[in-house]
């Protein structure tokens, strides 16, 4: 491999590294909003009803849904930007 292929690999392997840096930055965001609205939810649902247990709330779980999902797409692309940065990792 010459030096002018080494140059562009490793410009291609940075630039994707600075994309999933970012798309990780958007899905954090996401989740602090994420995080905001089941605070608010379980204000409600406490004080509509205190009796009811929050993982009875068909909204509240839908919402912890979605957080899962959130946490799985930020691991995968921790994962993915890792890989990329340091290959010899794999």
């Amino acid at each position: 491999m010459d030096h002018l292929e080494m140059t562009f690999d490793y410009a291609k392997s940075s630039t994707k590294g600075i994309s999933l840096t970012y798309d990780i930055h958007d899905i954090e965001k996401k989740k602090r909003k994420l995080l905001s609205k089941i605070g608010e939810r379980v204000a409600k649902v406490r004080s509509a009803s205190p009796e009811l247990a929050v993982f009875d709330d068909e909204k509240m779980m839908e919402l912890f849904s979605k957080l899962d999902d959130i946490d799985e797409r930020i691991a995968v692309r921790t994962r993915e930007r890792s890989a990329k940065l340091d290959p010899a990792t794999q």
